[in-house]
């Protein structure tokens, strides 16, 4: 018709997303003003991410208190079962994610190994498969929720603050020898003596500490946060302009760098130097590139800045750590250290064991549920993740669940190099995420990632995310 408005053309990061935007939700009727919101409209808004997150974060210091020690098994169960319980409890029509098909069939390869001889304890196999479950389930639930930008803001900015806080407690750990330290963990006790004096260092001052911790019991836990704090800072630092959120990011990437450096974890530093070198890809892709000045110059001169600070304050064997990143290749330090993990997973673990090895032979189900009797079936370690896979469902396990986080990735990766999309400031966090996505993958490499709380928060993120964008879409689409 002559005179009529154009149809708002659909966007979004490609044809991938045409099909899940075709349907908007149907929008709730507000409720009065001054009345408490109905547990179905609770159950339905990114307040449950929120939620969901302060949970993970209170079960998580809930197991560094020493009088909760002999129940801490329950508070591992309260993080998994409630992620696993918002699958029916969470509100909204279903939109499904790139890499929902994948985890769903990684889920049934792994359920498969039930019936394997190797599955020795049907709790302990049970177990196993809801920790797979409950890690990935996140991206399914709160990709049905009501969540907006400002939301997911909300959510980036807690899991920042969280870790911040970890990143500067370890500094503290180290500042002031024994006041900040949390009880160790009962299995690093367990190595013995020697083990233990392995995992400390001599400080400037002349006092021995161990690695920091920070808001974990693992000697050099504190790495983690660390990590994050920079990674997440950076992006508040080039987010939307605000005096305190500049500051805050500047302080997280200065922390974060000082405390990197104190744990002396080297895998996490240059995961966190790829995770910069990716973002800044991203940026250069989409075109932004005085964004790309700004992050480069600054945390360039922080990571030089709060690497003299560190070696002040933690002295020679700081130095002496690092050192060896370039006094050889860099692929060779890998091997030595983590490497021959993946050379035996693929030269080993993988001709033993091409359909998997059985559920619930390593790892947390094992420890608490597992039946370690039969001589035949002994229990099993996973240094890596890729070794979980393995145990999990053989082949088929390490070409599903990496295909799944490819093509989230991916999904990222194209909201973020949009350079006419109008709706907010999504490609910041698609760059982020992007960014984070690649250090998740990177740090398979290094311990079983994704059999952990981390594994979980970067599903849940990256669900969030999905639920974010798709919800601007669909406003934008409806205008």
């Amino acid at each position: 018709m002559k005179g009529a408005s154009p149809r708002p053309q659909l966007r979004g990061p490609g044809v991938l997303h045409q099909r899940y935007l075709r349907r908007a939700p149907v929008s709730a009727v507000p409720a009065p003003a001054g009345a408490a919101p109905a547990p179905t409209a609770f159950l339905g808004s990114g307040r449950v991410v929120v939620a969901f997150i302060a949970l993970l974060f209170g079960c998580q210091l809930a197991l560094l208190l020493e009088a909760l020690s002999p129940v801490r098994v329950l508070f591992r169960i309260l993080a998994f079962g409630t992620s696993l319980a918002l699958l029916v409890l969470a509100k909204g029509r279903r939109f499904p994610h790139p890499a929902m098909p994948f985890l769903l069939a990684f889920l049934g390869v792994t359920a498969l190994n039930f019936f394997q001889p190797g599955t020795t304890s049907a709790v302990a196999a049970v177990v196993q498969l809801g920790i797979q479950a409950s890690v990935f389930a996140p991206l399914f639930w709160a990709s049905r929720l009501r969540i907006d930008e400002k939301m997911f803001q909300r959510i980036v900015l807690m899991l920042f603050l969280f870790n911040m806080v970890s990143a500067t407690l370890g500094v503290l750990q180290v500042y002031f020898p024994g006041r900040f330290q949390p009880a160790l963990s009962t299995v690093i006790e367990g190595q013995g003596d020697a083990y233990i004096r392995s995992l400390q260092f001599e400080t400037a001052s002349g006092a021995r500490v161990f690695r920091p911790m920070g808001l974990t019991d693992l000697p050099g836990g504190a790495a983690t946060g660390a990590f994050y704090s920079v990674l997440l800072g950076g992006a508040l630092f080039l987010g939307p302009r605000g005096r305190w959120k500049t500051v805050l990011g500047l302080a997280g990437i200065g922390v974060g760098m000082v405390s990197l450096y104190l744990c002396q974890v080297r895998a996490a530093a240059v995961t966190l130097l790829v995770c910069m070198v990716a973002m800044a890809l991203v940026l250069m892709l989409g075109g932004r590139l005085m964004r790309l000045v700004v992050l480069t110059t600054v945390v360039g001169g922080l990571a030089v800045g709060a690497f003299g600070w560190a070696v002040a304050v933690g002295g020679d064997a700081v130095l002496a750590r690092w050192s060896t990143l370039t006094a050889s290749d860099p692929g060779q330090v890998y091997q030595g250290n983590r490497g021959h993990f993946l050379d035996d997973t693929f030269g080993e673990r993988l001709p033993e064991y091409p359909l998997g090895a059985g559920l619930g032979r390593y790892g947390m189900a094992n420890a608490y549920f597992g039946d370690n009797s039969d001589r035949n079936q002994p229990p099993l370690w996973a240094e890596i993740q890729w070794t979980a896979w393995v145990y999990d469902g053989g082949v088929l396990a390490i070409v599903l669940y990496p295909l799944a986080l490819l093509l989230t990735m991916l999904w990222s990766f194209r909201v973020a190099i949009r350079r006419d999309d109008a709706r907010g400031d999504f490609w910041l966090w698609g760059s982020l995420l992007f960014a984070y996505d690649l250090g998740a993958v990177a740090l398979t490499f290094s311990y079983p990632f994704f059999m952990s709380q981390m594994g979980m928060e970067f599903w849940l993120l990256n669900g969030a995310f999905f639920s974010a964008y798709r919800n601007a879409t669909v406003h934008t689409h409806r205008r």
